[in-house]
């Protein structure tokens, strides 16, 4: 059975397909750095199936699950994706418990053309002050 999930983030995770760092493209190569970085941390339990990027500029992010330290109008990066294993991020009822925590502290590479201060340097999805990544299951499954 197929699942379907949802990832938002304020962390620049622009698809560019750049794969070899060269000083004209480092921007483009470090925005797919943080994108392979979320899909091999998915991937830690389940392969991630069919991944679909999108990026929603000026979203007023009080109508998102990010942290309370972020306000205002911020670009969201939305990341759609699938697996084939049923409950596989599940633990103690929490559907979402493996994605939330193996993703949690995973370092990133900042000052891209994120919109929001990440001091951390790090995906952050416990911290209820700092959230800057967040998943949604979503309720359909083929």
């Amino acid at each position: 059975m197929t699942e379907y999930y949802t990832s938002y983030t304020l962390v620049d995770i622009t698809e560019t397909k750049v794969v070899k760092s060269k000083d004209s493209q480092t921007l483009q190569y470090n925005q797919q750095q943080n994108l392979n970085t979320l899909i091999q941390t998915i991937g830690l339990r389940s392969q991630p199936i069919d991944p679909i990027i999108s990026v929603h500029m000026t979203q007023d992010i009080v109508d998102y699950g990010f942290g309370k330290q972020f306000q205002g109008l911020h670009t969201v990066w939305q990341l759609d994706f699938s697996v084939e294993h049923t409950n596989v991020f599940n633990y103690n009822n929490n559907k979402l418990y493996h994605l939330i925590n193996d993703s949690d502290g995973i370092a990133i590479i900042t000052n891209l053309e994120e919109t929001s201060e990440l001091k951390t340097k790090c995906f952050e999805t416990t911290n209820a002050n700092l959230i800057n990544l967040y998943f949604k299951k979503n309720m359909y499954t083929v």
